[in-house]
């Protein structure tokens, strides 16, 4: 699915809060089975995703043609190919430290 250029506001034209949950539930979909705690927010929209019960969330976003996430030095991985952004998201979370070790 193409996604127009986002304005100033983070918003994309003619692409709105119904075609980006679309995504995203393609997202959470592929996500499904990993072993990953997954939740939507249909008022942001957004996927809250984590490693654990107790573990950080990771928030992921539809921007400009692609799922964004984490807060610095933004990842990014184009929305048409939900299966890759799903390993990438996995491996990113596999990675990071667990806080309460």
């Amino acid at each position: 699915m193409e996604i127009p250029p986002e304005n100033p506001h983070g918003e994309s034209a003619g692409f709105g809060r119904e075609a980006k949950l679309r995504l995203l539930v393609e997202l959470c979909e592929e996500l499904a089975g990993s072993g990953l705690y997954v939740g939507l927010s249909d008022a942001r929209p957004a996927l809250s995703v984590r490693a654990g019960l107790t573990g950080e969330r990771v928030w992921i976003e539809v921007r400009n043609g692609s799922f964004v996430w984490r807060r610095t030095d933004e990842v990014r991985h184009a929305t048409d190919d939900p299966a890759g952004a799903a390993a990438q998201i996995t491996g990113y979370l596999a990675g990071r430290p667990d806080p309460r070790a």
